[in-house]
């Protein structure tokens, strides 16, 4: 049996324990490596959504200040869209680069080129038409519709991007957690040998030891800042999916009604433990209003004005730590706690309201928190501006300039659909044709400004006097035509001759000077009795209204 020497067993103790150390070392430093490599590859990945998310906004921006320009002419819309359509190549030639190791990618890079290229031209030719010919060809062209289908593909990609850098994000997170586990396995297993080889190594092996304790004392410390970093990470990537859904929710609204309704459930989910508003300024410019609130606490969420609100103000984000600061806004009435901020929207340089959300938590509206706010901002006031923008568009398509009415395309639609829902439920439809009476005449004595204020008031006399579901429209002309969906032939006649009446009463004047009465001559036919038919509807309420005028004018005729 062979018999060691203390000497060689310290000698031969500290050799193993040095082995030992040098092996959990080395291991320790392979794992810290992945570690900080894979977390690289995350930070890349997210690197490449916030690139697409880039995008995807730009394209928005650069067709919203397009439309703008259509509408208002102004050279600064010009400007900023063509800004904006510059910088798109070069958007896509950095997301090309961030994902040249990635050939799915890459072939969603060559299938958007062409598409955004194509994009970009019809809102080139747009633009041309509007400059050359004028906004009303330009409308027709916008109505044509014939970019939807490049949008839509281009989205599709985008989605697909987006979808293949999650699945990546996902991978990779897992990776850094399997690193994590790893690098935690090693540190505790060389703890637990190292401590077993402190009765042979002595005081030299023990001052290893204590080394060895630093670097794990370390690597835990990395290994949870890692894994801090890791959570901040999937929140961060949590948040730019519910801004995704967010941005596309906002798109698919019609209407602005409807994007209020919606606004609550998609931003209070990104700002949990929060109340909030998002607050409007009124047409007037004199007051702001709440369109969304969210959270448990209303009592903050009042009417103010636009100088009540220091981010309305100074045109940018006010964030006040201490509520309880004389500083606070003033349209947050004492007496408040936690934190609040306010962050102004703005679209096309014009504030359109605020994003206002109130912590009662400390430290809840971190530094990252209100960047996402800033962001959430932007993209309501470009929805909202795009909404309104739409609004406009549509309301000048089917609305009379002059007498706000319903003009003669949306009559004959509106005929056409009445007629067969009629038809469909067996009820009646009244129509009432009018004209007024010796209009020529009296735009020889008064002038045609003064016509254009009869035909005004008229339309204003005709929207009080008829139901919400009734429809005005100016046929053409002094002539106007009333469609009563549901009423009789007794009640479109009695309307009729409340009309012909209440026009007699009208108080018309021009320059602070009377312009004198005016009477109206007023066919009136019903559905199906008169004509089962838009044709022949129209005939028979005409044919009554030639009669009324041939009677001696300022009369109901009701059509044989």
């Amino acid at each position: 049996m062979i018999h060691w020497s203390i000497e060689r067993k310290i000698s031969s103790g500290f050799t193993v324990a040095l082995l030992l150390l040098a092996s959990i070392g080395g291991l320790a430093c392979w794992s810290t490596k992945e570690l900080i490599s894979t977390a690289a590859w995350v930070e890349h990945t997210h690197k490449v959504l916030k690139k697409l998310e880039t995008l995807r906004s730009q394209l928005s921006s650069a067709e919203s200040q397009q439309r703008s320009f259509l509408i208002t002419d102004n050279q600064q819309y010009l400007d900023a869209y063509y800004l904006n359509a510059s910088t798109l190549n070069k958007q896509v030639n950095t997301i090309r680069e961030l994902t040249g190791d990635n050939p799915v990618q890459q072939q969603h890079i060559q299938a958007l080129e062409p598409l955004l290229k194509k994009r970009l031209t019809l809102l080139q030719q747009t633009l041309n038409i509007r400059r050359l010919k004028g906004f009303e060809l330009a409308q027709q062209f916008i109505e044509q519709d014939v970019g939807r289908s490049a949008n839509d593909d281009i989205g599709q990609i985008i989605n697909a991007m987006v979808a293949q850098e999650n699945r990546l994000l996902q991978i990779r997170s897992a990776k850094v957690k399997l690193t994590a586990n790893f690098t935690m396995l090693v540190v505790g297993s060389g703890g637990i040998l190292s401590f077993g080889l402190i009765p042979l190594a002595g005081t030299g092996i023990n001052r290893h030891i204590k080394r060895q304790k630093q670097v794990e004392a370390d690597l835990v410390n990395s290994e949870k800042k890692l894994k801090l970093w890791v959570g901040e990470l999937e929140e961060r990537n949590n948040e730019i999916s519910q801004l995704a859904e967010f941005s596309d929710v906002l798109q698919a609204c019609f209407t602005q009604d409807e994007a209020y309704a919606a606004l609550s459930e998609l931003v209070s989910p990104l700002f949990p433990n929060t109340s909030g508003g998002v607050f409007l300024i009124s047409e007037s410019k004199t007051l702001v209003e709440p369109v969304a609130t969210w959270g448990d606490d209303y009592a903050y969420l009042n009417l103010f004005t636009p100088t009540e609100c220091w981010a309305l103000r100074r045109g940018r984000p006010y964030f006040l730590k201490d509520a309880q600061s004389h500083l606070h806004c003033q349209h947050l009435h004492p007496p408040l706690k936690g934190q609040t901020l306010c962050v102004p929207m703005m679209a096309q340089g014009e504030a359109l309201g605020i994003l206002q959300l109130i912590a009662f938590e400390t430290e809840q509206l971190t530094l990252t928190k209100q960047l996402l706010a800033n962001t959430v901002a932007e993209h309501i006031a470009i929805a909202l501006a795009n909404l309104k923008l739409r609004e406009t568009l549509k309301n000048q398509s089917i609305r009379d300039p002059l007498t706000s009415l319903f003009n003669r395309r949306y009559m004959e639609e509106s005929l056409e659909r009445e007629v067969k829902r009629a038809e469909r439920k067996g009820q009646a439809l009244g129509l009432i044709m009018l004209d007024v009476d010796h209009f020529k005449r009296f735009n020889d004595t008064y002038g045609h400004v003064a016509g254009d204020i009869v035909l005004r008031e008229l339309g204003q006399l005709f929207k009080s006097m008829i139901r919400g579901s009734d429809i005005a429209c100016r046929y053409g002309g002094e002539e106007f035509i009333l469609l009563l969906p549901e009423a009789s032939l007794q009640i479109t006649q009695l309307r009729a001759e409340q009309i012909r009446i209440g026009a007699k009463h009208l108080n018309l004047q021009h320059r602070r000077q009377p312009l004198g009465a005016v009477s109206l001559s007023l066919g009136v036919a019903s559905f199906p009795r008169h004509g089962n038919t838009t044709e022949t509807l129209i005939q028979a309420a005409d044919a009554a209204l030639y009669q009324a005028k041939a009677t001696g004018r300022d009369l109901v005729v009701v059509a044989e």
